[in-house]
């Protein structure tokens, strides 16, 4: 702490922190993030065992699926410790302890937060990650099934990813002053809300390339005639391309969500601090009004992930028949025997394999 940044006495910051974490709203958000939180990890790590053991999704959709999954899991772990922090110095330590590790000790706030920030920065920029390999596939629908077995283009689309995702935490630093609530965007909300926008534009332009890819799977699929092998390879593959594409629909919608949602609390409540702001009365009370919309943020991230589960397993019926599998629920919710399922993919798999080889051969297919 440098002091002369500090324009207020212990006793007022200590009274500022009281009256934050004893909000009634940031209570009960606390208590909902510590029952969500495990809940929508449980729920996408078996998510993500299901993308890895589901048939019809390709390598590089596979990959992205299940890195996007990973930053899930390691944005609500972040938000679960963040939460069993915050109660266990509210209602555990005692009442002389308590501002101590709420104002006093902001290195640990910020290295929690590290840990939830890395995590939401890779969920944020994923739906755009999607759309680049979802443009790739609907652009090559015909050969993309076929011709790119390998993961490649989704080993490259990670690694940009994870660089990105490091920039920022460049920025996350404890900070020369002492806020009675601290959160990675109050030391430098300027970048902060650059890195907001970014991430918001992303967002948006990854809704509207949404928009086009399916408009023009659709327009293929109404003009395209049936009948002869080369239109029948050609419905197959851009079935399979329609389907995963609609798969990732509800990714980009609730993504979108929690990153506009950010972007608006960001832009109308945040207030403007930088490494230079002095902490004054008025800060106090800045901070007394911006703590509640965040603490909001931190607990719609667990809901929409939830939802998010519940919405994919709604939209694939082979992933729902994965999931099940992966989380022995099938025993309530009786389907398909995994082996009757794999079997009947292999074989079309194998069937529509062989045409494609007969084709390229310049055989007869009824002799296949």
């Amino acid at each position: 702490m440098d002091k002369k940044y500090m324009n207020c006495t212990r006793c007022e910051l200590c009274g500022t922190a009281e009256i934050i974490f004893s909000n009634q709203f940031i209570e009960y958000s606390i208590l909902f993030r510590l029952l969500s939180a495990p809940l929508a990890t449980m729920g996408v790590s078996m998510l993500s065992a299901a993308v890895f053991k589901s048939t019809g999704i390709h390598a590089n959709s596979k990959v992205l699926l299940i890195m996007l999954t990973i930053s899930a899991i390691i944005s609500n772990l972040g938000i679960l410790i963040d939460s069993v922090y915050k109660f266990f110095i509210s209602y555990v330590m005692p009442d002389t302890m308590q501002c101590d590790y709420q104002v006093f000790h902001p290195q640990y706030f910020i290295c929690i937060r590290n840990i939830q920030l890395i995590g939401a920065t890779l969920l944020s920029i994923s739906p755009i990650f999607l759309c680049i390999e979802r443009t790739v596939a609907t652009v090559f629908y015909r050969t993309y099934s076929t011709t790119t077995k390998k993961p490649i283009l989704g080993l490259v689309l990670v690694i940009i990813q994870l660089t990105l995702c490091i920039v920022p935490i460049f920025y996350v630093k404890v900070p020369k002053q002492l806020y009675p609530y601290l959160a990675p965007e109050i030391r430098d909300s300027q970048a902060f809300h650059y890195f907001s926008i970014c991430e918001t534009f992303s967002n948006i332009l990854s809704i509207l390339i949404f928009i086009i890819l399916l408009t023009i799977n659709r327009f293929r699929k109404r003009v395209m005639g049936s009948g002869h092998l080369e239109v029948v390879l050609a419905r197959y593959d851009l079935q399979s391309n329609i389907s995963t594409t609609q798969l990732m629909v509800p990714i980009i919608i609730l993504i979108s969500i929690m990153v506009i949602s950010g972007e608006i609390i960001m832009t109308l409540f945040l207030p403007g601090y930088d490494p230079s702001t002095i902490v004054n009365n008025k800060v106090l009370e800045e901070l007394i009004d911006y703590a509640p919309y965040a603490e909001f943020q931190l607990t719609l991230i667990p809901l929409l992930l939830i939802i998010l589960v519940l919405t994919m397993l709604m939209v694939s019926a082979k992933l729902r028949q994965s999931f099940l599998c992966v989380s022995n629920l099938s025993i309530c919710f009786p389907t398909k025997s995994p082996t009757d399922t794999r079997s009947t993919s292999e074989s079309s798999d194998t069937y529509f394999s062989r045409i494609h080889w007969s084709t390229k051969s310049g055989l007869n297919p009824r002799h296949i």
